[in-house]
């Protein structure tokens, strides 16, 4: 069929535009970090947002209490885990993949290549986006838990590698990561007052 009634396409029509405003307020609420940057865990919950109101405004049995119902829990559940992450790490790993160093002292680290299923190409293209010639100009590559690339210039004199702080650096025994480029439990770094 191609039409049923204008009291139905009125109807999609007024729920859109209802659960548009209400996303668009949710969203505001939830903050930036919903959209920004998104994560695999952030993916989903978009999807999952996007189909809540996309059912919603096309299933006739389907009220707009029903589709604030869900948006709500959902966002109220992303918030909470959000919070959970923050405060408590075993939380965060749940929910987030860990960046992985792929390149360290110019060296491509062919094992963590495989692990993560990124190819040697990616990662010399994302040196080169950075405006290196030469993997040898670049400490470390890391690929984030949003799926971007972190490339890191060697520095002449600089020894801080704070940044790198729960990140497996390949060949430490010494405090951050053992030979095989396992993480250790360490201290965090002191922080200044």
């Amino acid at each position: 069929m191609f039409f049923h009634s204008w009291g139905e396409v009125l109807r999609i029509a007024v729920i859109a535009a209802m659960l548009f405003v209400v996303v668009v307020a949710v969203l505001r609420f939830a903050g930036q970090q919903a959209l920004a940057q998104m994560s695999g865990y952030d993916v989903i919950v978009t999807v999952t947002l996007g189909s809540i109101v996309a059912s919603v405004i096309l299933t006739p049995s389907l009220t707009l209490a029903d589709a604030l119902a869900a948006v709500l829990t959902l966002i109220a559940l992303q918030r909470l885990t959000r919070w959970l992450q923050s405060r408590w790490l075993p939380a965060h790993h749940a929910v987030r993949e860990a960046p992985r160093v792929v390149l360290w002292d110019g060296q491509l680290l062919e094992d963590r290549l495989r692990d993560v299923k990124v190819s040697g190409d990616e990662v010399r293209a994302a040196v080169r986006k950075s405006g290196f010639g030469s993997l040898n100009e670049v400490l470390a590559v890391v690929l984030e838990n949003d799926g971007q690339w972190s490339v890191v210039p060697k520095r002449e004199g600089s020894s801080d590698e704070s940044a790198f702080f729960g990140l497996p650096i390949p060949g430490r025994a010494n405090g951050r990561s053992d030979t095989r480029g396992e993480q250790l439990n360490i201290a965090p770094p002191h922080r200044l007052p």
